[in-house]
Protein backbone atom coordinates (compact mmCIF):
# COMPACT_ATOMS: atom_id res chain seq x y z
CA UNK A 1 0.00 0.00 0.00
CA UNK A 2 1.32 3.47 -0.88
CA UNK A 3 1.43 6.62 1.22
CA UNK A 4 -2.05 7.97 1.96
CA UNK A 5 -3.09 11.52 2.70
CA UNK A 6 -3.79 10.45 6.29
CA UNK A 7 -0.12 9.49 6.65
CA UNK A 8 0.96 12.94 5.52
CA UNK A 9 -1.71 15.17 7.06
CA UNK A 10 0.03 15.68 10.42
CA UNK A 11 3.26 16.71 8.67
CA UNK A 12 1.76 19.55 6.63
CA UNK A 13 3.32 22.83 7.69
CA UNK A 14 6.12 20.99 9.49
CA UNK A 15 9.83 20.71 8.76
CA UNK A 16 10.60 17.23 7.50
CA UNK A 17 13.93 15.43 7.27
CA UNK A 18 15.51 12.79 5.11
CA UNK A 19 16.26 9.27 6.39
CA UNK A 20 19.59 10.53 7.77
CA UNK A 21 17.93 13.22 9.88
CA UNK A 22 18.92 16.16 7.68
CA UNK A 23 16.33 18.92 7.24
CA UNK A 24 14.87 18.94 3.73
CA UNK A 25 12.32 21.72 4.10
CA UNK A 26 8.73 22.43 5.08
CA UNK A 27 5.99 20.21 3.68
CA UNK A 28 3.50 22.75 2.38
CA UNK A 29 1.14 20.81 0.12
CA UNK A 30 0.03 17.34 -0.94
CA UNK A 31 -1.09 15.98 -4.31
CA UNK A 32 -3.36 12.94 -4.13
CA UNK A 33 -5.79 10.83 -6.16
CA UNK A 34 -9.50 10.56 -5.36
CA UNK A 35 -8.81 7.40 -3.35
CA UNK A 36 -6.57 9.38 -1.01
CA UNK A 37 -3.31 7.90 -2.29
CA UNK A 38 -0.55 10.50 -2.32
CA UNK A 39 1.14 11.02 -5.69
CA UNK A 40 3.50 13.83 -4.67
CA UNK A 41 4.22 16.47 -2.04
CA UNK A 42 5.39 20.07 -2.27
CA UNK A 43 8.43 21.01 -0.21
CA UNK A 44 9.51 24.57 0.57
CA UNK A 45 13.29 24.38 0.90
CA UNK A 46 13.55 28.15 1.50
CA UNK A 47 11.36 31.22 1.00
CA UNK A 48 12.11 31.28 -2.74
CA UNK A 49 12.48 27.61 -3.62
CA UNK A 50 9.72 25.01 -3.83
CA UNK A 51 10.24 21.43 -4.99
CA UNK A 52 7.75 18.72 -5.94
CA UNK A 53 8.75 15.24 -4.78
CA UNK A 54 7.00 12.12 -6.08
CA UNK A 55 5.47 9.72 -3.58
CA UNK A 56 8.17 7.09 -4.14
CA UNK A 57 10.57 9.47 -2.37
CA UNK A 58 8.45 9.27 0.79
CA UNK A 59 8.86 6.79 3.60
CA UNK A 60 6.30 6.56 6.39
CA UNK A 61 7.30 5.13 9.74
CA UNK A 62 6.85 5.59 13.47
CA UNK A 63 8.68 8.93 13.23
CA UNK A 64 6.37 10.20 10.50
CA UNK A 65 7.26 11.10 6.94
CA UNK A 66 10.90 10.89 5.85
CA UNK A 67 12.45 11.74 2.48
CA UNK A 68 14.47 9.15 0.59
CA UNK A 69 17.43 10.28 -1.54
CA UNK A 70 16.81 9.83 -5.26
CA UNK A 71 19.68 7.36 -5.56
CA UNK A 72 17.96 5.00 -3.08
CA UNK A 73 14.94 4.74 -5.39
CA UNK A 74 17.11 3.99 -8.42
CA UNK A 75 19.21 1.47 -6.52
CA UNK A 76 16.17 -0.41 -5.23
CA UNK A 77 14.65 -0.53 -8.72
CA UNK A 78 17.72 -2.07 -10.35
CA UNK A 79 18.24 -4.48 -7.45
CA UNK A 80 14.69 -5.73 -7.87
CA UNK A 81 15.05 -6.03 -11.66
CA UNK A 82 18.32 -7.94 -11.46
CA UNK A 83 16.92 -10.34 -8.87
CA UNK A 84 13.67 -11.00 -10.77
CA UNK A 85 15.21 -11.57 -14.18
CA UNK A 86 17.90 -13.79 -12.66
CA UNK A 87 15.28 -16.03 -11.05
CA UNK A 88 13.06 -16.09 -14.14
CA UNK A 89 15.92 -16.93 -16.50
CA UNK A 90 17.07 -19.73 -14.22
CA UNK A 91 13.51 -21.10 -13.93
CA UNK A 92 13.04 -21.02 -17.72
CA UNK A 93 16.23 -22.96 -18.40
CA UNK A 94 15.55 -25.56 -15.71
CA UNK A 95 11.99 -26.14 -16.92
CA UNK A 96 13.15 -26.57 -20.50
CA UNK A 97 15.91 -28.91 -19.42
CA UNK A 98 13.28 -31.10 -17.71
CA UNK A 99 11.05 -31.01 -20.83
CA UNK A 100 8.28 -29.27 -18.91
CA UNK A 101 7.70 -26.51 -21.46
CA UNK A 102 7.32 -26.54 -25.24
CA UNK A 103 10.30 -25.62 -27.37
CA UNK A 104 8.51 -22.79 -29.20
CA UNK A 105 7.44 -21.21 -25.90
CA UNK A 106 10.98 -21.60 -24.54
CA UNK A 107 12.51 -19.89 -27.58
CA UNK A 108 10.03 -17.01 -27.44
CA UNK A 109 10.62 -16.36 -23.75
CA UNK A 110 14.37 -16.76 -24.01
CA UNK A 111 14.51 -14.18 -26.78
CA UNK A 112 12.45 -11.82 -24.65
CA UNK A 113 14.69 -12.40 -21.63
CA UNK A 114 17.82 -11.85 -23.74
CA UNK A 115 16.57 -8.41 -24.80
CA UNK A 116 15.60 -7.55 -21.24
CA UNK A 117 19.00 -8.62 -19.94
CA UNK A 118 20.76 -6.30 -22.39
CA UNK A 119 18.46 -3.46 -21.30
CA UNK A 120 19.11 -4.20 -17.61
CA UNK A 121 22.86 -4.17 -18.21
CA UNK A 122 22.61 -0.59 -19.47
CA UNK A 123 20.39 0.43 -16.54
CA UNK A 124 22.79 -1.22 -14.11
CA UNK A 125 25.75 0.68 -15.57
CA UNK A 126 23.88 4.00 -15.29
CA UNK A 127 22.77 3.29 -11.72
CA UNK A 128 26.29 2.39 -10.61
CA UNK A 129 27.56 5.62 -12.15
CA UNK A 130 24.86 7.54 -10.24
CA UNK A 131 25.89 5.93 -6.95
CA UNK A 132 29.59 6.53 -7.55
CA UNK A 133 28.89 10.16 -8.41
CA UNK A 134 27.06 10.58 -5.10
CA UNK A 135 29.92 8.88 -3.24
CA UNK A 136 32.33 11.39 -4.78
CA UNK A 137 30.06 14.28 -3.75
CA UNK A 138 29.93 13.03 -0.16
CA UNK A 139 33.70 12.56 0.01
CA UNK A 140 34.19 16.16 -1.12
CA UNK A 141 31.53 17.32 1.35
CA UNK A 142 33.27 15.62 4.28
CA UNK A 143 36.58 17.23 3.29
CA UNK A 144 34.85 20.62 3.10
CA UNK A 145 33.23 20.21 6.52
CA UNK A 146 36.46 19.04 8.15
CA UNK A 147 38.25 22.09 6.74
CA UNK A 148 35.56 24.41 8.13
CA UNK A 149 35.66 22.66 11.52
CA UNK A 150 39.43 23.02 11.68
CA UNK A 151 39.23 26.79 11.10
CA UNK A 152 36.43 27.08 13.67
CA UNK A 153 38.39 25.19 16.33
CA UNK A 154 41.53 27.25 15.69
CA UNK A 155 39.58 30.52 15.99
CA UNK A 156 37.87 29.32 19.18
CA UNK A 157 41.10 28.13 20.74
CA UNK A 158 42.69 31.48 19.92
CA UNK A 159 39.88 33.18 21.86
CA UNK A 160 38.37 34.87 18.82
CA UNK A 161 34.97 33.11 18.95
CA UNK A 162 32.63 32.85 21.99
CA UNK A 163 32.00 29.39 23.44
CA UNK A 164 28.23 29.43 22.81
CA UNK A 165 28.58 30.13 19.10
CA UNK A 166 31.44 27.65 18.83
CA UNK A 167 29.46 24.79 20.39
CA UNK A 168 26.36 25.40 18.25
CA UNK A 169 28.36 25.61 15.03
CA UNK A 170 30.51 22.60 15.91
CA UNK A 171 27.42 20.50 16.65
CA UNK A 172 25.91 21.44 13.28
CA UNK A 173 29.04 20.43 11.42
CA UNK A 174 29.58 17.20 13.37
CA UNK A 175 26.03 16.18 12.59
CA UNK A 176 26.43 17.03 8.89
CA UNK A 177 29.69 15.07 8.71
CA UNK A 178 28.20 12.00 10.42
CA UNK A 179 25.10 12.07 8.20
CA UNK A 180 27.35 12.11 5.13
CA UNK A 181 29.35 9.18 6.50
CA UNK A 182 26.15 7.22 7.19
CA UNK A 183 24.87 7.88 3.67
CA UNK A 184 28.23 6.81 2.24
CA UNK A 185 27.95 3.49 4.09
CA UNK A 186 24.51 2.88 2.58
CA UNK A 187 25.82 3.76 -0.87
CA UNK A 188 28.62 1.22 -0.50
CA UNK A 189 26.12 -1.40 0.65
CA UNK A 190 23.79 -0.87 -2.31
CA UNK A 191 26.65 -0.69 -4.78
CA UNK A 192 28.00 -3.98 -3.47
CA UNK A 193 24.58 -5.63 -3.70
CA UNK A 194 24.04 -4.43 -7.27
CA UNK A 195 27.44 -5.76 -8.35
CA UNK A 196 26.73 -9.08 -6.63
CA UNK A 197 23.34 -9.47 -8.35
CA UNK A 198 24.85 -8.44 -11.68
CA UNK A 199 27.59 -11.05 -11.37
CA UNK A 200 25.10 -13.75 -10.38
CA UNK A 201 23.01 -13.00 -13.48
CA UNK A 202 26.07 -13.13 -15.74
CA UNK A 203 27.17 -16.42 -14.16
CA UNK A 204 23.77 -18.04 -14.60
CA UNK A 205 23.41 -16.95 -18.23
CA UNK A 206 26.93 -18.03 -19.19
CA UNK A 207 26.54 -21.27 -17.23
CA UNK A 208 23.45 -22.36 -19.15
CA UNK A 209 24.99 -21.31 -22.46
CA UNK A 210 28.06 -23.44 -21.77
CA UNK A 211 25.98 -26.46 -20.74
CA UNK A 212 23.93 -26.21 -23.94
CA UNK A 213 27.09 -26.02 -26.03
CA UNK A 214 28.45 -29.15 -24.39
CA UNK A 215 25.12 -30.97 -24.75
CA UNK A 216 24.89 -30.23 -28.48
CA UNK A 217 26.56 -33.09 -30.34
CA UNK A 218 29.23 -32.04 -32.75
CA UNK A 219 28.40 -32.53 -36.39
CA UNK A 220 30.70 -35.06 -38.11
CA UNK A 221 33.15 -33.51 -40.49
CA UNK A 222 32.63 -34.86 -43.98
CA UNK A 223 35.92 -35.76 -45.57
CA UNK A 224 36.12 -35.14 -49.31
CA UNK A 225 36.20 -38.28 -51.43
CA UNK A 226 39.66 -39.02 -52.75
CA UNK A 227 40.11 -38.05 -56.36
CA UNK A 228 40.93 -41.11 -58.50
CA UNK A 229 44.40 -41.07 -59.96
CA UNK A 230 44.56 -40.57 -63.70
CA UNK A 231 46.42 -43.44 -65.37
CA UNK A 232 48.05 -42.78 -68.71
CA UNK A 233 48.78 -45.84 -70.84
CA UNK A 234 52.05 -45.52 -72.74
CA UNK A 235 52.21 -47.55 -75.95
Amino acid sequence: MGITIENVASSIGQTITDIYGRKVGVLVSVYSDFDGKVTAVEIMTNDMTYETLSSDRLEHGIDGIKILPEWVIEARKIERKLDVIKKRFKALEELYKKNQIAQHAYKELKEKFAKEIEHVKIETKNTKELLRKRINELENFVIHIEKAMTHLIVSYTAGEIPETGFKISADFMRFARQAAIDERKDLDKHLGLIEKLEQELVSIVSGFEESQTIATPAQPVTQPSPTPLAVKVVS
